[in-house]
């Protein structure tokens, strides 16, 4: 493949030849079916590394190697630490945190055995921010995980990673979310206008509409740019989740502690296993999704080797916090059998405590967290086929930026369109089980890279280091792993779907490689 030119707006590239659990009893199929499908340079001071090539991507190996002489996007870096932070934790606060604890209760014994579920959870995603700090700061690239990947094991695995990202992971989460948001935050608040599409004459369901006005809408804010993303970002994050932590105190305040109440229901589990915890983990990793999210606009922060490292620890400690401040408050309002039962905690703990006036401004809070994850994932979901779209592992036109925004705006809105195509063939929990084990499989590829690294290339510059390593890589992994095959032996799908999808793409790009080879 010949080596990438010099990153300029659309027209100047030639075509060519590489991401949250449902509601119990809410199951809904949203439609029917259709199909679609990130660069990296430096913007630290001194010459850039590209991954664009075989050529340019061979410079990570050596770092002393000719680089690219702009950055990824062709735009100095524009994003601060703050923004940086709201990224990820508005990533992470998403629809997770109101859907899975109903499923999580179902599957956990004890409200200890609930809260423990989302302890652990807290504490993969902290060694997982921990652990990709390192990649991020050493490596700020647009792209995510995939250029680390490309270094650390070669082509072929980032290949086969990216095109997981592209097909489950961040469409996938998407879905989930806006679903999510269209079901249980749209009705309560639009009341009859939520119907409008029917009283227009249109055979649609309002929750898929909703969903793909969502979807859409966001993607529209990112088009325009990285700046007005960002300070969306910072308002769509810093209000939810203020008024949510003092809300959620004020609850625990008022009720005086979790409900002694421990009674289950005859679905749930008597003794907590292995099995039943691994199946609970599921909903919960996908709550805690998005702790790595600042890693895909590496390219774009200011003094990454410093800015980087802190917005992604901070961001995770920031939403671990809440979201375990938020469980107890649900234990708190509902015994862990009513828990089980309901569609959305958040909405349905604000009705019980405060009764209809409550329940719209949580319900408004909640939907300001969700908009903010939403928006969160279409910037950095985006970048991953931007950056695929560079290296050839893609259609090139998805490296294609806006000749104005200087956006990925291809690949902006190659995303959404897929995004509306699994919202339109799967279920929430459907949806949220096929993201979650995606995210498993890469999430501990990634980590794993650190180790790698750090054995093949040790005189690599680290402005930052794992803290306490090998422990949050080897901790990272070890419970990912773990998970993925008591998922698997207990029979469910998504795991599964998503180690055929890589295997599929792994397949496929040995074929091209030998087929570039000739005979």
């Amino acid at each position: 493949m010949d080596a990438v030119p010099t990153l300029k707006p659309v027209g100047t590239f030639h075509t060519g030849t590489s991401i949250s659990g449902a509601g119990r009893g809410r199951h809904r199929s949203f439609g029917r079916k259709a199909g679609w499908r990130p660069p990296g340079a430096r913007p630290t001071h001194g010459p850039a590394e590209g991954v664009d090539s075989p050529a340019v991507g061979a410079s990570l190996e050596s770092p002393g190697s000719a680089a690219a002489p702009a950055d990824a996007l062709g735009t100095p870096p524009r994003l601060g630490a703050g923004p940086a932070t709201a990224l990820v934790a508005g990533s992470m606060l998403g629809i997770g945190i109101f859907i899975a604890p109903p499923v999580v209760a179902a599957h956990a014994p004890t409200p200890a055995a609930f809260l423990l579920v989302w302890i652990l959870g807290g504490l993969s995603a902290l060694a997982g921010a921990l652990s990709v700090a390192e990649l991020g700061a050493m490596m700020p690239r647009a792209g995510g995980d995939y250029p680390y990947l490309r270094v650390a094991y070669g082509p072929q695995v980032a290949f086969a990673v990216g095109w997981l990202q592209l097909l489950a992971i961040f469409p996938g989460s998407l879905a989930t979310m806006a679903a999510g948001t269209a079901t249980f935050q749209l009705p309560v608040l639009l009341g009859d206008a939520y119907d409008i599409f029917a009283r227009a004459g249109l055979d649609v369901d309002p929750a898929f509409a909703w969903a793909v006005l969502i979807v859409v809408g966001l993607s529209a804010v990112n088009h325009v740019g990285i700046v007005l993303s960002g300070r969306t970002q910072v308002v769509l994050t810093t209000v939810p989740v203020a008024l949510l932590l003092v809300a959620s105190i004020f609850v625990l305040a008022k009720m005086g502690g979790y409900h002694p109440d421990a009674a289950v229901s005859p679905a749930t589990p008597t003794v907590a296993t292995l099995e039943s915890l691994a199946l609970a983990f599921l909903p919960v990793y996908f709550a805690y999704s998005g702790w790595n999210a600042a890693i895909f606009v590496g390219a774009e922060i200011r003094e990454p080797g410093r800015s980087l490292p802190r917005a992604l620890v901070g961001g995770t400690l920031l939403v671990t916090g809440l979201y375990l401040v938020l469980c107890v408050g649900f234990l708190a309002v509902f015994p862990l059998s009513d828990l089980a039962r309901v569609g959305e905690a958040g909405t349905a703990a604000a009705g019980r405590l405060f009764g209809t006036a409550g329940e719209h401004v949580v319900t408004t809070l909640i939907l300001l967290a969700m908009l903010g994850s939403i928006n969160g994932t279409v910037l950095t979901g985006s970048r991953i086929a931007f950056a695929m779209g560079r290296a050839g592992h893609a259609p090139r036109i998805a490296g294609r930026l806006h000749p104005r925004h200087a956006t990925p705006v291809v690949a902006l809105w190659g995303q959404a369109a897929w995004s509306v195509v699994l919202l339109a063939s799967q279920s929430f929990e459907a949806l949220m089980n096929y993201t979650s084990a995606a995210m498993l499989i890469t999430g501990t590829l990634t980590v794993l890279a650190v180790v790698v690294l750090r054995r093949r290339d040790p005189q690599r510059p680290r402005p930052y280091r794992v803290l306490a390593y090998p422990l949050p890589p080897v901790f990272y992994a070890g419970s990912s792993i773990l998970v993925l095959v008591l998922s698997a032996s207990k029979g469910d799908p998504s795991v599964l779907v998503g180690i055929g999808y890589f295997a599929a793409a792994w397949v496929a790009y040995g074929i091209s490689a030998r087929r570039r080879a000739g005979p």
